[in-house]
């Protein structure tokens, strides 16, 4: 798994923290580490995105879908679950569909890192449940930050298409298959319209 750094709770062994500055250089992490599925394909480790970044990028997404797109959706919550729905990864790692594990076995690694993570803060066991709802889309809110997770891998992809990273068209594939609702589709067909032309694959049209 690549990384910039050591993960930074391993300064703190040994030593007594506060629970929220413990959970702190925990989440601290996903700043260092990338999302492995750009390295791949060869994006460089100079202009690869962290999985801090993304989640940010799902966040702000969802805020504003949520308050504009879906009025049905409890905006602040959707907001909640898109912050927390990466966590596990400060300990396990961003493990793509290419590293051998299967689903149930990433679930359950990256549900007992969130439970070590969350159990230190005082309302942990209420944000452990936001995250168990996000993985078993058991809510609205949840299913909504499935698709804007997929949407916003198919925005940075159109970003690193255009500054030179080459033909993506695997991640728009990946993004397009969970996107559910008609207003993300559209946006999505919007979204191909704007990549740039590609040898081999043409201009891009929407839903192409």
């Amino acid at each position: 798994m690549k990384t910039k750094a050591p993960p930074p709770i391993t300064h703190l062994a040994g030593r007594a923290a506060l629970p929220l500055i413990e959970a702190y250089f925990e989440f601290n992490h996903l700043k260092q580490l990338y999302r492995q599925g750009w390295l791949r394909v060869g994006v460089p480790p100079e202009r690869c995105e962290s999985v801090g970044e993304h989640s940010l990028g799902v966040a702000l997404l969802c805020l504003f879908l949520a308050e504009s797109w879906f009025p049905e959706a409890d905006a602040f919550k959707t907001v909640r679950i898109a912050l927390l729905h990466d966590l596990g990864e400060a300990r396990v790692g961003d493990i793509t569909p290419h590293d051998g594990v299967s689903p149930g076995q990433k679930h359950v690694l990256e549900r007992k890192a969130v439970e070590q993570i969350l159990g230190k803060l005082p309302r942990g066991a209420e944000y452990l449940a936001l995250w168990d709802e996000y993985e078993q889309g058991s809510s609205f809110e949840a299913r909504l930050v499935r698709q804007v997770d997929r949407l916003e891998m198919g925005l940075q992809a159109c970003v690193y298409e255009h500054q030179g990273m080459g033909d993506l068209s695997q991640f728009f594939a990946s993004a397009q298959k969970v996107l559910e609702t008609p207003q993300l589709q559209a946006l999505f067909a919007e979204l191909q319209a704007l990549r740039p032309p590609t040898p081999g694959r043409g201009s891009a049209e929407p839903g192409a």
